[in-house]
């Protein structure tokens, strides 16, 4: 659903004069936020009201943000008073800045999103199906399909008919999404002055494939490996050429990029996570679906990435509030370990006004149109 705060206040009865946000600007409370209706009314200390979502997150719009960590104040992003924020733990992080410890950032952006890879399987008798790799979802001639079974399962019933697969990479440059949600997090390192890490999930999609195809013959399965490296590797590329200019414009942020081709990085990162992410009782509150674990383990393990690479413990996560449930079960996950805090935007709104940039289909991304600043 496509909401508001303003509109969430309206629809649980609470005057925007009894709420928290009485003296937050228009833009902020109208700004259009699209997600599940997973909000409800909390009360602080003042009897003022406010939304939590997920009963993990606060809402706050710039100004409460900036009362609670200063140093915000010091970013400068396009829409930053305009936007709500979705807030957990910055109080602690404030604490142990204010006691000199070290703090550092994570977060990123997804590798793509719907709409931009395309996989074609081809069958033992000559026919050909369509999937769309994000969704899971059909292609009928050129629309993705709401319903109908999705890839994961398709591959699963189908697999010994099945003789290749190939990926269109329709991608062909970055979205003002991808461009935000690695802008973020360059800016609250700097102001900071933090080091910061971002994972690039490419490994997490090829885990996820791989898993997918596991009953495929073995030879059709690591062919289609191999071009679908091919595919992410590409558009990886797109976000460290991003990066690297982000870099030259934030030179006083140290910037690591975790991703599938960097080994070293990747192994060192596997073998510390282990003791937290291997436990039983972190993986059987994963997900109930096989195929998709291993992929999970690296979005709920990823925020800790700087405990793990350089053993800082106090991090915060700058990263899409779609990001909210991952936030939660790493800190669960690593509960006594790190003190683990987030700052989450919402995802923005295509040209259509209906579906996130990420979610939008391919004519709707706007590719391109951003400015490296």
């Amino acid at each position: 659903m496509v909401t508001s705060v303003a509109t969430i206040l309206k629809e649980k009865g609470i005057p925007a004069a009894d709420s928290c946000y009485r003296d937050s600007c228009q833009e902020m409370l109208d700004f259009e936020i699209v997600s599940g209706d997973f909000y409800e009314v909390m009360h602080n200390e003042q009897g003022d009201a406010y939304l939590r979502y997920k009963n993990t997150v606060d809402i706050l719009d710039f100004k409460m943000l900036a009362q609670k960590l200063p140093q915000m104040n010091a970013t400068d992003y396009t829409i930053r008073d305009e936007m709500p924020y979705f807030v957990e733990g910055i109080e602690e992080i404030k604490q142990k800045i204010d006691q000199g410890e070290k703090v550092a950032v994570e977060g990123g952006p997804c590798l793509f999103g719907t709409d931009e890879v395309k996989v074609e399987i081809l069958h033992r008798n000559g026919e050909k199906t369509y999937f769309d790799y994000n969704t899971g979802k059909t292609y009928l001639e050129h629309d993705l399909q709401e319903d109908g079974m999705d890839f994961r399962e398709y591959v699963s019933i189908h697999a010994d008919e099945i003789i290749g697969l190939t990926f269109e990479n329709r991608k062909n440059a970055l979205t003002p999404q991808e461009w935000a949600f690695i802008k973020y997090p360059f800016e609250i390192a700097g102001a900071l002055n933090a080091p910061l890490v971002i994972p690039i999930p490419d490994l997490s999609y090829v885990k996820y494939l791989d898993a997918v195809l596991q009953n495929v013959d073995e030879q059709v399965r690591l062919k289609a490996l191999d071009d679908f490296r091919a595919v992410s590797h590409a558009i990886c590329d797109r976000y460290l050429d991003l990066i690297d200019q982000m870099c030259r414009l934030h030179p006083e942020v140290h910037c690591e990029v975790v991703h599938e081709r960097d080994t070293e990085i990747c192994e060192k990162y596997y073998k510390a996570r282990a003791p937290y992410m291997d436990r039983n009782k972190v993986v059987r509150n994963l997900t109930g679906i096989p195929e998709k674990l291993e992929s999970i383990k690296d979005y709920v393990s990823m925020p800790a990435l700087p405990f793990y690479l350089y053993g800082i413990s106090n991090i915060i996560e700058v990263d899409s509030m779609d990001e909210t449930d991952s936030f939660r079960k790493c800190r669960k996950a690593h509960k006594g370990k790190i003190n683990l805090s987030c700052i989450l935007y919402p995802e923005l709104l295509s040209k259509d006004k209906q579906h996130t940039i990420f979610d939008a289909p391919w004519e709707q991304k706007e590719y391109g149109a951003y400015v490296v600043k």
